[in-house]
C-alpha cells in the first residue's frame, strides 16, 4: 500500500521539502534556548541552492498529482529553478542588513521559505483553488515581512496598506473565479481549456466567463504591480527594509508573470482573441506610467518602483502576443531583469553596511564612485543595462521581446516599447549622474574609512556580473533553457 502511494507526491517533492524544513526551522525556534539564527539561514540557503539542481534530474515530462490539481513539467521546473536561485541570491546579499537591522531571528527564514512554497505552488496550479492557495500563502508571507520592522512607521504603515490592497485583490480574485465556475461548472484548468475550445466565440454565455477573466486578470496585475493595478508597489517598496524591497522587487514578479503565463496560455488559450487587448492595455499603461512617474522621483525605492512597473509592461508585451517566441522572449527577459535588480539592490545594501544608515533619497548616492569606485561600478553597470543600451546584457532581452511583437504584427505595442526604453534612459541616467558626477555627502566623506569588506556579499554581486555576462557571450544555454520552457506552455491558438 505503502509503494503504491508514495511516487504519487513525488512530482511535488520540492514543495513538500520546503514546508517540512520551514516547520522544522519554526519549531526549533520555539524550544531553543539558543540564538539559531545563523543554522537556520544556512540551512534555507542550502535548501534554496540544492533544490534547484534536482529538479533539474528530473524527467522532462508532464507529470500531475493530487488528483490532477498539481503539475510538474518543463516550464514550472524552469521557473521554480529561478525563483530558488533568486531567493537563495537576496538571502545571501541580505545577511549582513539582517543584523544590522535587527531582523536576526529565525521567523525571517521561515516566511522566507513560506513565501517561496507559495510561489512554487502557484506556478504549479492546474485548478483556479490551488492558485488561490499559492497566492494567499505567498501573499501573507510577505505581509509579514515588510511589517517586521515593528518600530518603524514607516513599515507598519507600508504592511497596513499592503494588507488592505491585498485583501482588495483577493476579493476581485475570488469573485472573478467564481463567476468562471458558476458559468461552467468547473475550476480544472484542463477543463476549462475543452469547455472554451469546444465554445463559439460568438455564443451569448461567453460574456459571464470573460467577465470573471476580467477580473481574475484584474487581480493577477495587483500581484505583479501592472498599471493601473500599481498603486500599492511605490509606497511598500518604499516604506520596507532595503532586504525586503530587494525581494518584492524581484522574486514575487517571476512568479507572477509565469502564472499570469499559465492562466492566459492553458485554461483560457482558446479566449485569446477576448483577453488580448486587455493585456495590451496593461503592458502599455505600465510602460508609460512606470517611464513618467519615475522621471519625478527623488527617492531610490520610489524610482526602481516605478521602473519596475515599466519592465513589467515590456514583459507583458512578450505575453500579449501570446506565440512560443513571445514566451521565449518574455522568459528571458525576466531573467536579465532579476539578475540586474538584484545587483542593483546588493550595491544599494553594500552601501547602506557601510555608512551604517538606509539609503533614501537619489542624493545619498552622491559621490559614491569617488568613495566606492567598485560599488558605483557595478551599479552603474546594473542601471545602463536595465535601460537597454548597447552592448550591455540588458539589450538583448529587449530585442528579443520586441522582434516577438514584430513577427506578430503588434507594431503598437512594438513602438510602445521602444519609446519607453529611451524615456527610461533619462531616469536611470540620474541614478549614473548622482553616482559619478554629483558631490559626495558628508556622509560618505565622515564614513570613507571603513574599508572592511563583507565577502559574501561581494562574490554574489560579482558573480551576478558575471553570469550576465556570460549570458551575453554564451547566450546558447538561455535560449534553450527558454526554448523549453515555452514549448512545454505554448498553446496553438491559429
Amino acid at each position: 500500500m505503502i509503494a503504491s502511494t508514495i511516487p504519487v507526491f513525488m512530482p511535488a517533492w520540492p514543495e513538500i521539502l520546503i514546508a517540512v524544513v520551514s516547520c522544522g526551522l519554526l519549531i526549533a525556534g520555539l524550544i531553543s534556548n539558543k540564538q539559531i539564527f545563523r543554522w537556520s539561514l544556512y540551512c534555507t540557503n542550502a535548501v534554496l541552492l540544492v533544490i534547484p539542481f534536482l529538479l533539474w534530474l528530473q524527467p522532462k515530462i508532464t507529470q500531475f498529482t493530487f488528483n490532477g490539481l498539481f503539475i510538474n513539467d518543463p516550464f514550472t521546473i524552469s521557473i521554480k529553478s529561478l525563483i530558488l536561485l533568486s531567493g537563495a541570491f537576496v538571502l545571501i546579499l541580505t545577511r549582513y542588513s539582517l543584523v544590522s537591522e535587527g531582523l536576526n531571528v529565525v521567523e525571517y527564514p521561515v516566511l522566507f521559505l513560506w513565501s517561496i512554497l507559495g510561489m512554487m505552488i502557484m506556478i504549479s496550479a492546474h485548478d483556479l483553488l490551488v492558485m488561490f492557495v499559492g497566492i494567499e500563502l505567498q501573499s501573507l508571507s510577505l505581509y509579514i515581512l515588510v511589517a517586521m520592522r515593528r518600530k518603524n512607521t514607516l513599515s507598519s504603515e507600508a504592511a497596513l496598506k499592503y494588507f488592505i490592497l491585498g485583501a482588495l485583490s483577493t476579493g476581485i480574485l475570488l469573485y472573478g473565479c467564481s463567476l468562471v465556475y458558476g458559468f461552467t461548472g468547473t475550476t480544472h484548468f484542463e477543463a476549462l481549456e475543452r469547455f472554451f475550445l469546444n465554445m463559439p466565440h460568438l455564443d451569448g454565455r461567453i460574456l459571464g466567463p470573460f467577465c470573471g477573466i476580467i477580473f481574475i486578470v484584474a487581480a493577477l496585475a495587483f500581484k505583479i504591480s501592472a498599471a493601473p493595478f500599481h498603486m500599492w508597489a511605490p509606497d511598500i517598496y518604499q516604506g520596507s527594509p532595503t532586504l525586503v524591497t530587494a525581494f518584492l522587487a524581484t522574486v514575487p514578479k517571476v512568479a507572477g508573470i509565469a502564472l499570469l503565463m499559465r492562466v492566459l496560455i492553458t485554461p483560457f488559450g482558446g479566449l485569446v482573441s477576448l483577453w488580448y487587448w486587455m493585456l495590451m492595455g496593461l503592458a502599455i499603461l505600465s510602460m508609460t506610467w512606470g517611464a513618467i512617474a519615475a522621471l519625478t522621483q527623488q527617492k531610490i525605492k520610489r524610482l526602481i518602483a516605478y521602473s519596475s512597473i515599466g519592465h513589467i509592461g515590456f514583459v507583458l508585451i512578450g505575453v500579449t502576443v501570446a506565440s512560443e517566441s513571445g514566451l521565449k522572449a518574455a522568459f528571458i527577459y525576466l531573467i536579465f531583469y532579476i539578475l540586474m535588480t538584484i545587483g542593483f539592490f546588493g550595491g544599494l545594501l553594500y552601501i547602506e553596511q557601510k555608512n551604517k544608515e538606509e539609503v533614501q533619497l537619489l542624493s545619498d548616492l552622491n559621490g559614491i564612485g569617488r568613495y566606492y569606485p567598485g560599488v558605483a561600478f557595478l551599479m552603474g553597470f546594473m542601471v545602463f543595462s536595465m535601460a537597454g543600451i548597447p552592448p550591455l546584457p540588458g539589450f538583448i532581452p529587449k530585442i528579443f521581446v520586441l522582434r516577438a511583437a514584430i513577427n506578430q504584427n503588434a507594431y503598437f505595442l512594438a513602438v510602445s516599447g521602444v519609446i519607453y526604453s529611451v524615456v527610461a534612459c533619462a531616469y536611470y541616467l540620474l541614478i549614473v549622474k548622482a553616482l559619478f558626477i554629483d558631490k559626495p555627502s558628508k556622509t560618505i566623506i565622515m564614513s570613507s574609512g571603513h574599508r572592511k569588506i563583507y565577502f559574501p556579499l561581494a562574490l554574489v554581486l560579482f558573480g551576478i556580473i558575471f553570469l550576465l555576462v556570460c549570458l551575453l557571450v554564451h547566450p546558447d544555454f538561455l535560449f534553450q533553457w527558454a526554448r523549453d520552457a515555452a514549448n512545454s506552455l505554448v498553446y496553438d491558438i491559429e
